[in-house]
């Protein structure tokens, strides 16, 4: 990774300022000077969903795809803070109230225009428990959402909440057209997905590849690209093979241990940033074996985090000890000082197979346990991950087994917590806040189908800490309640971190790509200074 701390730092935290200081007006930025057009480009996803309706298949490829075609109020700046993107105003009206002011001429992709009850229709859309969205949770704190005019939308909270400020830019804002959320058969081939985006849907064949083409009727800049092809290639070595033969232009989410392969081919630039991601085992701790602590303790031991980086990453990211990599808490408290807090909490769970035997010893499970761990084939670390924590558990005596599976099931399995047991799960934020993960995955509300918190980690004291957190901008006082959250998550094992990875990404080097950042899968990525060198 050739970008290190400081910068990542430094982006950030310019996110988390806007968290804590959102009132005010945005004028749109002026736009660069055309660029030379570009027929059509193929690019490269180890997946593509089985729906292009978002709450169906709430993934980075779907982002990746669905980004260029939808949009929400808000969007992210190459610099990670909030910037106008339907909207052309946002305005902190008080502690609870947010008005957002809709941009005059945004169309849908059928050229009907964006009216403020669309984006009051998503929202509740994600709000009503009827829907099952797995993005409930980002709105959790609203209490209503109304079309206070034909171009404002009034969001009122039911308490001051510091991440909502982020809902209108990532993918639980994107707008959906009102008539279509009354279709259930919304994001199937035969009924496409709309959005206010730069392009639209032409072609879908779930799994395999979606088609794109510009639109001449955006708001915004006039897209560089005018038709792109996404394609779905999970191998990670027919991804390579097929960026040596010319057939695709692109990829995202590159192994970081690949990254070698990709630059001897010649014609390729690598670019890479900060992920803010984090992988992690998320266990059940509402069903035996994983409600007791000592198996749970046992699995913690047992994972060798340093080797993984090593031989995965190639020291392009860090073992973990926690679940928000030390950036996250920027604004609240400076990296270091993350690193310095995360060494206190006991105890230790560092790589040692006999303390992992003398944890399983003291169990109620001391002969060992059968477990069988899902893990994704399209994601590039998943199973080499689990290869190496099932050896380690083998030799503890847990009998554990892989069940490799596609992006698709095992996101869908996760999500509707089906035989949850032990989960490998690989998540990267929809926006940088110290609360953004322990929220998602600590949270009792988030401990049912549906929703993230699959170790289904439920403790009052947390939840206290964790709506001072959400509620209170004061970053002394935001520090106080996510240490104490951290130290009893830690103490009880609530998950099993493994690694915070770097990201990258591969082009053709006859094309430029300057707005790639960490939140590809949520932003227009094609627009962001994609072109012809």
């Amino acid at each position: 990774m050739a970008i290190g701390l400081t910068r990542r730092h430094v982006l950030v935290a310019g996110v988390t300022h806007a968290a804590v200081s959102i009132a005010g007006t945005f004028a749109r930025a002026p736009l660069a000077k055309a660029e030379e057009q570009i027929d059509s480009i193929t690019w490269a996803l180890a997946s593509i969903p089985n729906t292009l309706f978002i709450p169906g298949a709430w993934m980075t490829y779907t982002g990746a795809i669905m980004s260029l075609v939808q949009e929400g109020p808000l969007t992210f700046g190459d610099d990670l803070t909030l910037e106008p993107a339907s909207a052309d105003k946002w305005e902190q009206v008080d502690p609870i109230t947010i008005k957002y002011h809709l941009r005059s001429g945004v169309k849908f992709g059928d050229g009907s225009p964006l009216t403020a009850d669309d984006v009051v229709a998503t929202f509740k859309y994600h709000m009503s428990p009827e829907s099952g969205s797995p993005l409930a949770s980002f709105y959790n704190s609203v209490e209503t959402v109304e079309a206070t005019a034909p171009d404002d939308v009034t969001v009122t909270l039911k308490a001051p909440n510091v991440q909502f400020a982020f809902t209108a830019a990532h993918m639980a804002g994107f707008v959906f057209k009102k008539e279509q959320l009354a279709d259930k058969n919304i994001g199937t081939p035969e009924v496409l997905p709309l959005g206010t985006g730069p392009y639209k849907i032409v072609e879908f064949v779930p799994s395999d590849h979606v088609i794109l083409e510009a639109r001449d009727d955006y708001w915004g800049p006039k897209p560089v690209v005018n038709r792109i092809t996404l394609r779905a290639i999970p191998d990670r070595q027919a991804r390579l093979l097929a960026m040596r033969q010319g057939e695709i232009d692109g990829t995202f989410d590159l192994a970081i241990s690949d990254v070698d392969q990709w630059k001897a081919l010649g014609n390729v630039d690598i670019i890479a940033k900060p992920s803010l991601g984090v992988f992690a085992l998320i266990l059940d701790h509402s069903a035996a074996p994983f409600d007791d602590i000592h198996v749970r303790r046992a699995v913690a031991h047992a994972v060798d985090r340093e080797g993984l980086v090593k031989a995965l990453l190639k020291g392009n990211g860090e073992p973990a000890t926690e679940l928000n990599p030390p950036e996250m808490w920027s604004g609240v408290l400076p990296a270091d000082e993350v690193r310095a807090f995360y060494a206190t909490l006991l105890p230790h769970y560092g790589f040692d197979l006999d303390k992992a035997r003398a944890e399983l010893a003291q169990s109620s499970h001391a002969d060992g346990f059968d477990v069988t761990i899902p893990a994704s084939t399209d994601d590039p670390y998943m199973v080499n991950i689990m290869q190496s924590v099932v050896e380690n558990l083998k030799q503890i005596g847990i009998r554990a087994h892989i069940r490799p599976v596609d992006n698709n099931t095992w996101f869908t399995n996760y999500v509707n917590h089906d035989e949850l047991g032990m989960q490998i799960m690989a998540y990267y934020p929809d926006y940088a806040d110290a609360a953004n993960y322990p929220d998602l995955f600590f949270s009792k509300r988030n401990a049912e189908k549906g929703r993230m918190n699959g170790s289904n980690f439920k403790n009052d004291e947390v939840e206290a800490e964790l709506k001072t957190a959400n509620e209170n901008a004061d970053p002394k006082a935001r520090e106080h309640a996510l240490k104490r959250v951290f130290e009893i998550a830690h103490e009880d094992v609530a998950v099993v971190p493994i690694f915070w990875p770097d990201s990258a990404m591969a082009i053709n080097n006859k094309y430029k790509l300057t707005g790639y950042t960490a939140f590809w899968y949520s932003i227009p990525w094609a627009i962001r200074g994609f072109g012809l060198k």
